[in-house]
């Protein structure tokens, strides 16, 4: 998958997630509309209940001042000798104002309580739009909360999957370019020395009719090349893997590597061993462990200056944690990233890196120009996974 793509995915989960929290913030805000409106109509109404209250006490005082009103009127109307025209005037007059207002009074009173009924139907529906608002921002934020773990895990899965085709890539690269370095050697080697062999070999064949003497010594020069042919395909087989590592164990395996390291550079190696003698029982371990020394011994060779290395290997709760030291040159870590992969350091360092992560463990490197270079490894004890 191309990074444009990685890239495209990543928009399109960042813009899923983004539409679903403005999706879960506009429910929120209808849900804090709806429960405003709520608290304001519950108020409303409150006030209402004691306008209808006030109303009704005021209808039922106006209907006793009424009925008062009529009694009165009635009793000037049957009595014209005790009571003036002005009296009955005033009767009527007061009888007929109470009787408005009383009107007056008892249309408040329906109209209050028509909005009264109003809004407590209002009421109703706020309370169910909150009630479905609250229940929807509630799935909303669920369902929220799952995309963007199981989303944000996709993100994660989708570049682990890239980050494992390019360390596929890099694996085939490896086995290719450890092909062509074994075909190199064995062309530059055992092959041109086979080559010498069959002509020293003829040679031999017809001095055995001229010179005996003479084919004697071709034949001893005949067993020396051969024999030099046999320890260099030696070499290369053990440079493949060292069968020692199965028979003998990590320990004097290593041992063995480093002594003819130290009799081919003069560099001083100290190798220690530190509560790890039963406890490295995965040959896959301590193959990496071996390529690591190896690795690291050739950097050093190459490129450290350096006069002597210690190579401490411990046993840990954790794991097995090697650290490798040198007193070269050292180098900026600052520069690893910029570090041609082709260049021999570069590579290196990468293959060991990936050794270390393919089986689980950790891998790090300190160095300053100048103060030499530490190269830190820690493995699990066994490594579950397919060989």
């Amino acid at each position: 998958m191309a990074k444009s793509d990685l890239k495209r995915i990543n928009e399109i989960i960042k813009h899923t997630l983004s539409v679903i929290e403005n999706s879960r913030g506009a429910i929120m805000e209808i849900a804090d509309n709806a429960r405003k409106e709520v608290a304001a109509l519950k108020e409303e109404i409150f006030a209402l209940q004691l306008e209808v209250q006030e109303v009704i006490k005021n209808s039922e005082r106006l209907e006793k001042l009424m009925i008062k009103s009529r009694i009165k009127l009635a009793t000037i109307s049957g009595d014209y000798t005790r009571y003036t025209e002005e009296d009955m005037r005033a009767a009527y007059e007061e009888a007929d104002k109470l009787r408005i207002e009383l009107a007056v009074s008892r249309e408040r009173e329906r109209q209050t309580v028509i909005r009264r009924n109003e809004l407590e139907r209002r009421l109703k529906n706020a309370e169910e739009t909150l009630m479905k608002a609250e229940k929807l921002v509630a799935q909303v934020s669920t369902v929220l909360d799952y995309l963007a773990g199981d989303l944000s895990k996709l993100d994660e899965h989708i570049e682990s999957a890239e980050h494992k085709r390019i360390l596929a890539l890099r694996v085939i690269k490896a086995q290719e370019d450890e092909r062509r370095r074994i075909a190199r050697e064995m062309h530059d080697g055992p092959a041109q020395s086979m080559s010498n062999v069959i002509l020293k070999a003829e040679i031999c064949e017809k001095l055995f009719e001229i010179d005996m003497d003479k084919a004697r010594e071709e034949l001893a020069l005949l067993k020396e090349m051969v024999r030099d042919c046999l320890k260099e395909v030696r070499r290369i087989i053990y440079d493949l893997r060292p069968m020692s590592i199965d028979d003998l164990g990590l320990s004097p395996t290593l041992q063995k590597y480093i002594d003819n390291f130290v009799n081919e550079t003069g560099i001083r190696v100290n190798l220690m061993f530190l509560d790890t003698d039963d406890k490295i029982k995965d040959s896959n371990v301590g193959l990496t462990i071996f390529r690591l020394v190896q690795e690291c011994l050739n950097n050093v060779k190459k490129h450290a200056c350096a006069t002597q290395v210690v190579i401490q290997l411990e046993g840990t709760a954790k794991g097995l944690t090697i650290r490798i030291k040198d007193d070269g040159k050292g180098f900026d870590t600052s520069k690893l990233s910029s570090m041609p992969v082709q260049s021999d350091c570069g590579y290196g360092i990468v293959g060991m890196r990936e050794r270390v992560e393919l089986l689980g463990g950790s891998f790090a490197i300190e160095s300053k120009a100048g103060k030499g270079t530490i190269v830190r490894a820690t493995l699990p004890y066994h490594f579950q996974g397919v060989c």
